[in-house]
């Protein structure tokens, strides 16, 4: 667990760059609401006391969480009154687990796995989680399997029979939708942290996202040419990823938190598209402190890639961070058609800070 901490005379002197952050935020015309940024502080006003807010990351330090880094260091959760601790997650504990078990109050999730953990269940089963969204963070599908073409692997049904690595438990949605719609039934091979066993040519094809992983096998020294990438929104399957979660209870309970979470952290990525390198040596230090290692290339390639899903090109400024309801259909008709969902949740209820939610 990762936990922030600041000394009074660090924040009078970062004042002037959470204004800064506030500003940019309302020059890309986002319509969330943030308060204002602190001015520098009194000993009567440093005693304000924070809210504090776990939050669960999906994996370990790198550039996927740089706005939630750059929203911490730059004071733009303390300026929404938040006190946000970050927690990284890992192969053997996810931060659907976390939220779960209630060791966090907010998770970052796949929008997939979202709508399975959040599907209404038969009374005979465990209560539901009630979980439901913040904000829809990644609009685009950057979730792929990538495969060795010498080892017979060129289209979707050369998986049949193969060892195939992928992420297992709340990363996993996608995939089992790809194997059943292709009709294959590879044998499945938990993937951690690595893909050193697809490097050593113990699978014949394993899970990356574009951003990372593909990126890493390339630095490695494997040509594009050596391997077939299926990229699953070349295959319908390429569905909205990070998103803001919370418990129907929580939210319930804490509506002005939850709303204060989604500006700050929108407001944090915001500062890191406008700072990209001093956003990556927050990463690189933040890696450093976690023994995980990365280097600049890597986390430049894959701050590029989250930035653009994030801010996509040409999107409307009011689609920013928004689930829109054809995406939602889209997922849940996907996941329904797989086997891996019986009933989807009510938009309405699952989205309640969507715009098109009632």
């Amino acid at each position: 667990m990762i936990y922030y901490k600041q000394t009074r005379s660090r924040w009078q002197r970062r004042s002037i760059a959470v204004t800064f952050g506030v500003v940019l935020m309302n020059a890309c015309g986002v319509g969330f609401d943030l308060p204002p940024a602190p001015k520098a502080e009194t000993p009567r006003e440093s005693a304000v006391i924070l809210s504090v807010v776990r939050l669960a990351l999906q994996w370990q330090p790198q550039s996927q969480f740089a706005g939630f880094y750059m929203a911490r260091d730059k004071g733009l959760f303390r300026a929404a009154g938040l006190d946000v601790r970050l927690i990284h997650g890992n192969s053997d504990y996810s931060s659907l687990d976390r939220l779960r078990d209630g060791s966090a109050d907010i998770a970052t999730l796949f929008l997939a796995d979202a709508i399975i953990a959040a599907a209404p269940r038969p009374p005979a089963n465990p209560p539901q989680t009630g979980i439901v969204q913040l904000a829809q963070l990644v609009q685009r599908s950057n979730l792929m399997l990538v495969a060795w073409k010498d080892m017979g692997v060129t289209r979707a049904r050369d998986l049949a029979g193969t060892r195939v690595s992928y992420w297992q438990g709340s990363f996993s949605s996608a995939f089992k939708a790809f194997f059943a719609a292709n009709g294959v039934d590879p044998e499945p091979i938990p993937q951690y942290a690595t893909v050193n066993l697809f490097l050593k040519r113990g699978v014949a094809a394993c899970a990356a996202m574009e951003y990372n992983e593909y990126h890493r096998i390339w630095q490695s020294g494997i040509d594009d040419d050596r391997i077939t990438a299926f990229r699953m929104r070349d295959y319908g399957l390429g569905f909205p990823e990070d998103g803001l979660y919370a418990t129907a209870t929580w939210v319930n309970q804490n509506p002005e938190l939850a709303r204060a979470v989604r500006s700050a952290t929108l407001a944090g990525w915001d500062y890191a598209r406008s700072h990209p390198e001093e956003a990556i040596d927050t990463v690189l230090a933040e890696a450093g402190l976690a023994g995980v290692p990365a280097n600049r290339p890597q986390e430049r390639w894959m701050l590029n890639h989250m930035i653009d899903s994030i801010f996509v090109p040409g999107a409307a400024p009011e689609e920013l961070a928004t689930l829109d309801r054809a995406e939602f259909n889209k997922a849940a008709q996907a996941m329904q058609s797989a086997g891996l969902l019986n009933r989807a949740p009510v938009f309405g209820e699952f989205a309640p800070f969507a715009r098109s939610a009632p």
